[in-house]
């Protein structure tokens, strides 16, 4: 029993296109030849044996006289050595022209070796292009292996490479496209599979094309290029004509496929908001640098440096009064929900608007009011007016709470909570359990404090920032405010990073440094008393000098190194080291001088002793609080103490690692210091409950890390005393 179905294959030339037909059957043996009759269908009756292909036994059938989409009644007519078999099938005819680019990438935080295995591919088949969709991947790549700029930057001009992301990225191309699309690994056993995974996709994604063109990611983003992407390239345009299956550049998909581009995207957050208003309205400089950090960052460095610029922000379009609060909506349409503003000292009061008392909550320094119907994008200022009313939490009865929106309720026998309303997933909750009632909301209090506002469809925090001070008229959008002369006033936010000195191979641990880096340096092991040493430029001609720091009982061939670099050049030295005779680990640094703040890369040699059993451990955290308790409004000093084997200062970086609710109670985020040689340093950070803020418990961890070492302390519980 055979069966046979349309494809939307064509082969022969471009002028006699031939739709192929595809046959199937389990009992074909021996040379097999088929035919396809029907209604203005035409197929030789007496052509060679066929051979099978991708797709199964593939039948030429002329098609010309039927548009592409008609439906023709057909029959296949198949001999073989099984004897003589036909079926019947209705023939789809299919619409020639169409072109799949399938698209090598490599991403993101991709080892080396998976980048340069993309570079070899692409050096050993003319026919391979990829993408590097990751500035934050070149960046490094670039840095380390400056001799291969040449290689990247003429695989790039020559169509080869396309740089995606970053519209200021090193090598100075400027990006078609933000991001790729995602796309798929292509695990096959064999190009046959790979060739019908191909074609799956593209009848799948064609439907939604808005021209004949379908753009396919082909690989993992951190993986080796596919094997199969460039033996399909070469095996399907020896087989089909339509659709062309090829090896492209995301550039090739937009432009030669004349395929609309997906605008940039934009930066909606509240910080880009305000920031960008802020700086048209005052002349402060857009904190363009920061915005792009935190794009990248950890999420409580991103948290940090956007609560930095919304605060600097709004403190350039309120005037500072302590009679009123302005609350500002960073939404794009019209916003009522709940906004916080922290008094520096307690005051009985509620809050209006053009006279109108508003629903208020003062708990202690904090007042929270219902903000009705802010503009978009836009203010609202409001009145503090004293009063000798109780505005606070009052104590009720029972096991339930609501809201307009939503009703919680409490069963103590069953431990369950259940939220009315729209689906929620009730909030972990175990008794037993108080409830208290305000004119803002209620809340539960148990396990956890849960609370429902008033008017607040979502349970989520408020978009709203609220700020002391005033701004007239009343209320208003800011994209109606006309621009004025000002002078230029303070950036809206960091400008460099906080932590220095800069480590060279940053993205061992995080994204690249607040404002980038002008020139980096960077230490390359050739044996053991032999180095490298590699200054590159990054931007603009760099002129510095770079610094060798030997451990005591070490001598080098040369310890000052001055450069003079063109721009997005490089230079390179080797050293020749004299170690002694102590065994052990030694840090070995080269400091790039001639930046605002100090570059340096650092390595770790050996002197080893031949019965030697009982490696030295180079670094560990020696002692950690198990504890760290402070009251609302007071501070305790959270301190780790690093200590050190090796013989030789050790620079280190550490970062306190906690839950989203302790990041306004506990920092720096990171902060740096150097261990010195089988010495001992202590690290502090601050835990600081501000006055306003509820008692709790949570864990952290403070993560070290010193060039490629990285440490991890034992669990810290953070404690905001009740």
């Amino acid at each position: 029993m055979i069966a046979a179905e349309s494809t939307e294959l064509f082969v022969g030339p471009r002028t006699a296109l031939l739709q192929v037909v595809r046959v199937t059957s389990p009992t074909l043996a021996g040379p097999v030849h088929a035919h396809v009759s029907g209604p203005g269908l035409h197929s030789p009756r007496h052509g060679g044996a066929l051979m099978p292909g991708p797709f199964g036994y593939e039948v030429a059938v002329d098609v010309s006289e039927h548009s592409p989409g008609s439906v023709v009644p057909a029959q296949a007519v198949v001999r073989s050595a099984a004897g003589e078999d036909s079926c019947t099938f209705s023939l789809v005819v299919g619409t020639p022209g169409w072109t799949v680019h399938l698209v090598g990438h490599v991403a993101a935080n991709a080892p080396f070796p998976v980048l340069r295995a993309h570079l070899d591919l692409a050096l050993t088949d003319p026919a391979y292009r990829f993408a590097v969709t990751s500035v934050e991947l070149l960046q490094p790549y670039w840095d380390t292996f400056p001799q291969h700029r040449s290689l990247l930057l003429r695989l790039i001009s020559e169509g080869r490479i396309e740089v995606v992301g970053s519209p200021s990225n090193v090598v100075g191309v400027a990006p078609l496209l933000w991001s790729l699309p995602a796309g798929s690994p292509l695990e096959a056993s064999s190009l046959g599979e790979a060739e019908r995974a191909v074609y799956s996709s593209f009848l799948a994604r064609r439907s939604s094309a808005s021209a004949p063109h379908v753009m396919l990611p082909v690989g993992a983003p951190r993986s080796m290029p596919s094997p199969w992407t460039t033996a399909i390239h070469h095996d399907w345009q020896a087989r089909y004509t339509w659709p062309r299956v090829i090896c492209s550049l995301p550039r090739d998909y937009y432009v030669r496929g004349k395929v609309p581009v997906p605008p940039a995207p934009l930066d909606d957050s509240a910080a880009a908001v305000f920031a960008t208003h802020a700086a048209r309205l005052t002349g402060a400089a857009y904190p363009t640098a920061a915005l792009t950090r935190a794009a990248a960052a950890h999420p409580r460095e991103a948290f940090d440096l956007h609560s930095e610029i919304i605060s600097r922000s709004l403190a350039a379009l309120t005037s500072t009064v302590d009679s009123s609060v302005v609350v500002w909506n960073p939404l794009n349409v019209p916003c009522t929900d709940v906004v916080s503003v922290h008094l520096p000292s307690p005051r009985n009061v509620h809050v209006a608007h053009d006279g109108e008392a508003l629903p208020t909550l003062v708990d202690g320094t904090t007042v929270t009011f219902l903000a009705r119907d802010v503009p978009a994008r836009g203010w609202r200022t409001c009145s503090l007016v004293e009063d000798d009313v109780d505005h606070g939490w009052k104590q009720g009865f029972g096991t339930e709470i609501a809201s307009t929106h939503y009703v919680l309720s409490y069963d103590p026998i069953a431990s369950l909570v259940a939220v009315d309303g729209p689906v929620l997933e009730p909030p972990r909750l175990t008794g037993p359990v108080t409830v208290w009632h305000s004119e803002v909301g209620e809340k539960m209090v148990g396990s956890s404090t849960f609370t429902l506002w008033h008017e607040v469809d979502h349970l989520g925090p408020s978009p709203l920032v609220g700020v002391l001070g005033s701004r007239s008229p009343s209320h208003g959008s800011l994209s109606a405010v006309a621009p004025r002369l000002t002078v230029a006033g303070p950036p809206l936010g960091p400008v460099s990073p906080a932590v220095t000195p800069v480590f060279g191979r940053y993205w061992l641990h995080e994204p690249a440094p607040l404002g980038g880096l002008a020139a980096n340096v960077h230490l390359e092991v050739l044996g053991p008393t032999r180095l490298r040493v590699v200054a590159v430029s990054d931007g603009e001609a760099f002129e510095g000098v770079v610094r060798l720091s030997l451990p005591d009982g070490w001598s080098a061939s040369w310890d000052t190194l001055p450069v003079s670099l063109p721009a997005g050049g490089y230079v390179s030295a080797d050293v020749r080291l004299v170690p002694p005779r102590t065994p052990g680990c030694y840090p070995v640094r080269a400091t790039l001088d001639g930046l605002p703040f100090e570059v340096y890369d650092v390595v770790l040699l050996t002197v080893p002793e031949w019965d030697f059993e009982d490696p030295v451990e180079v670094l560990w955290v020696a002692s950690s609080p198990s504890v760290v308790s402070a009251a609302p409004g007071t501070s305790s000093s959270l301190r780790v103490v690093l200590a050190s084997g090796a013989h030789g200062d050790l620079p280190v970086q550490a970062w306190i690692l906690s839950p989203r609710e302790t990041w306004e109670l506990v920092g720096p985020f990171s902060t740096s210091g150097v261990v010195p040689g089988q010495g001992r340093l202590a690290l502090d950070f601050d835990f600081s409950p501000p006055a306003w803020a509820a008692a709790g418990s949570w864990s952290a961890v403070v993560k070290v890390a010193a060039g490629e070492l990285v440490r991890t302390s034992p669990v810290i519980r953070l404690e905001v005393a009740g």
